[in-house]
């Protein structure tokens, strides 16, 4: 079960003396969404606005949103932050309340599939959520004869990664070692770290090696860009989110498909969603934005949705052999 802490948001309000709140939550939270304002209003006084649109990451912070109800403070809820906001804004985690003994199972598995390829240098890592059982995962490991570390990254806490930032994953280690759900960010890190991925899922109790999946999610991506080897007019998206604006990033791949004898066209919007592209007359799109849009949601988008390394693959600029997922510092 997630736990909500709201202790550093009452402070800050009441620190701020703030009247005028904008909450912004991720979409796992927003059955919660009342609850949660109800506490903050019950115990600070502040008149509380919640923000109804999606919200996958800090990458997208309502700060428009602030400025037009005159907000004196964000409370962005469920991630870490991502760039210097204009907005006041304070950042709550939210984080799984774990049992040791589970931890412990899930280490000892893990432990066996780790010697099994005789690894012994391991690099531990995972997303916000789950921070906080690194350290005892460390010890965990070390107490069964591992080198475990836990590497500062770029613009994320010791140990976190991101859909778009596998910075905090050692280079130095024989094996990653990722605990937490869900498959996109392990599958990422292997891209990046050209290394065994080991996965720890604390909420299904499975531990595994990636490989399978790997090859799985390559052999889908791989259809995808074959069947945007033919395009001839590439629609080119810029998320207008400030944290994922990547204005000369889409200006740079127009200029690259123009090279190629193909129509470049960019199309710019807060929201990138299956249903806004349709009805426009293009062959293929490319995304500059959360590369978790492309991959995530492919399946529903019409035509051919690529991340700007697969478009260069499209374009015979980069070979497949060197597939990679996108990252972003900030």
């Amino acid at each position: 079960m997630l736990s909500v802490d709201l202790s550093s948001a009452i402070a800050e309000i009441k620190k701020r003396s703030a009247k005028t709140v904008l909450l912004q939550l991720p979409e796992g939270l927003k059955t919660r969404n009342i609850e949660i304002a109800e506490k903050l209003e019950k115990k600070t006084g502040a008149t509380i606005f919640l923000s109804i649109d999606p919200c996958f990451g800090a990458c997208g912070l309502a700060e428009q949103q602030a400025k037009q109800i005159g907000a004196d403070l964000i409370v962005h809820l469920g991630h870490s932050q991502f760039y210097a906001p204009e907005i006041p804004t304070v950042f709550v985690p939210l984080e799984y309340e774990l049992g040791n003994k589970k931890i412990k199972k899930l280490a000892g598995n893990c432990s066996v599939l780790l010697k099994k390829n005789s690894l012994k240098k391991i690099s531990l890592c995972t997303t916000i959520q789950y921070l906080r059982f690194l350290d005892f995962l460390k010890k965990e490991f070390e107490k069964k004869g591992f080198s475990a570390e836990i590497a500062k990254g770029k613009n994320v806490e010791a140990g976190q990664v991101l859909g778009c930032n596998y910075s905090g994953v050692s280079k130095n280690s024989d094996a990653i070692v990722f605990f937490g759900d869900g498959l996109f960010h392990p599958v990422g890190i292997s891209f990046s770290s050209k290394k065994l991925v080991f996965t720890m899922n604390p909420l299904s109790g499975e531990t595994k090696e990636l490989s399978g999946e790997k090859e799985f999610f390559l052999r889908k991506r791989f259809a995808l860009i074959e069947k945007a080897m033919d395009a001839k007019k590439i629609g080119i998206l810029i998320s207008s989110k400030k944290g994922q604006f990547g204005l000369g990033k889409a200006l740079e791949l127009k200029e690259m498909i123009e090279k190629h004898h193909k129509q470049a066209f960019l199309f710019t919007g807060d929201l990138i969603k299956p249903d806004y592209l349709l009805g426009i007359d293009a062959d293929a799109f490319v995304c500059t934005g959360c590369p978790r849009i492309a991959i995530d949601d492919a399946s529903a988008f019409k035509k051919p949705l690529l991340n700007p390394s697969e478009l260069k693959i499209v374009l015979g600029e980069k070979k497949i052999e060197d597939y990679e997922i996108e990252e972003f510092f900030g």
